[in-house]
């Protein structure tokens, strides 16, 4: 989604490399002599003089002789097959890799989608064989679940199933939660970040996907949702999994783990949330106001000074007052003592540990319409990045 692409944009950014994004290639033009070998013109109208250029335009399957031959296609040219790998025109005729169309496992049903991928190719192949040659315990194909990464100088990013844009557009009732935790014991040596965003539907737990961008680990968290994805797992039970634990690899709670705990707080009514997304629209329309929302801030004084208010929001809808003050402040006489009965109260701190703890503080003494802002001012931040580019 985009606001993980975010980070990977602002790393491609330090390095130099200038990204063009939302425009498109209009034309290669004869560039002033000797100045380049090409002028790439945009859509925008910008001019960028090249040495080289890479022409990089996504995958598509070369099938034409598939349909010449009378095989059925998808509307983009993938080969319709079945779970055995015979095409569905001809049980004669079987069909593997990048050419095909197959089941989307994240998804579930009769979702489909086409997949390039080594990994699952590879297993085609085998159920292929497999059957073609009569094995008695031939297998059958599952589906993709898409999971993949990539690494850019030295950050890693991954991901799995589908991503929060198909969902909205499928408009499948979903949750998405974000989390910051470091890849290891963060009293070891050599400590990151990562962020991860998981998905899933709130009243069943049923992952659609995941994604993950960091230093450090990441490819690893995201092996390990794939299979609790593969094999059924509702998200509330990523809390229990028992994963490799040593300081060097790992805190006492996996970020695997924490994500299933936030899920599973969730899915128990322990806490509601809105992610960063949801805040900004519901801003930008208006609706925050006229619901008499407050956005409670409960970042640490030192975090709130040196990155400043969440400004995009007027200031008599926002307040801050950090965790260690809150108890007080709701008392009788208090300063928020009355403020936050209006409306919504969404709360927020820097990356939604301390927001949890206030939220339940706040719906212990009596709150309502109280929601965490998921992943908090570590994941806005991206979103306020996106914004200010546009």
């Amino acid at each position: 989604d985009p606001e993980m692409a975010e980070q990977i944009h602002k790393l491609l950014r330090t390095k130099g490399i200038q990204l063009h994004l939302n425009d498109a290639v209009a034309s290669f033009d004869e560039p002033p002599t000797g100045a380049s070998v090409s002028d790439v013109v945009l859509k925008s109208g910008a001019r960028l003089p090249a040495d080289l250029v890479i022409v990089s335009l996504g995958v598509r399957p070369s099938t034409a002789f598939a349909a010449e031959a009378g095989l059925e296609l998808t509307s983009r040219g993938h080969v319709k097959v079945d779970d055995r790998m015979r095409t569905v025109t001809d049980p004669c005729i079987w069909a593997v890799g990048d050419a095909i169309q197959v089941r989307n496992s994240a998804m579930g049903g009769d979702e489909t989608w086409a997949v390039a991928l080594g990994g699952p190719a590879n297993r085609q192949g085998r159920i292929c064989a497999e059957n073609i040659a009569g094995h008695p315990q031939a297998g059958t194909y599952r589906g993709t679940l898409g999971a993949n990464g990539v690494q850019l100088f030295g950050l890693t990013a991954a991901s799995v199933g589908v991503n929060e844009k198909f969902l909205r557009s499928k408009q499948v009732a979903y949750k998405a939660v974000y989390l910051h935790p470091k890849q290891h014991a963060e009293f070891f040596p050599g400590v990151k970040l990562m962020h991860m965003k998981l998905l899933f539907d709130p009243s069943t737990g049923k992952i659609f996907g995941a994604q993950a961008v960091g230093e450090d680990g990441v490819e690893k968290r995201i092996d390990v949702i794939s299979v609790a994805m593969h094999a059924g797992l509702p998200a509330r039970e990523l809390a229990d999994l028992e994963l490799c634990y040593a300081p060097p690899f790992n805190g006492a709670r996996d970020p695997v783990n924490m994500a299933g705990m936030i899920a599973g707080n969730i899915m128990d009514g322990l806490l509601d949330t809105i992610t960063p997304l949801e805040f900004i629209e519901s801003v930008r329309s208006g609706e925050f106001e006229r619901s008499s929302s407050t956005l409670l801030d409960v970042r640490f004084p030192a975090n709130f000074a040196k990155e400043g208010p969440i400004s995009m929001v007027p200031e008599d809808h926002r307040i801050h007052v950090a965790l260690e003050g809150l108890r007080e402040a709701l008392s009788p006489g208090g300063e928020l003592s009355d403020r936050l009965r209006k409306g919504c109260v969404v709360v927020a701190c820097n990356s939604g540990q301390r927001a949890h703890t206030a939220s339940r503080l706040l719906m212990q003494t009596g709150y309502s319409g109280v929601k965490v802002m998921s992943g908090s001012f570590l994941t806005y931040s991206l979103f306020e990045s996106m914004m200010q580019k546009k």
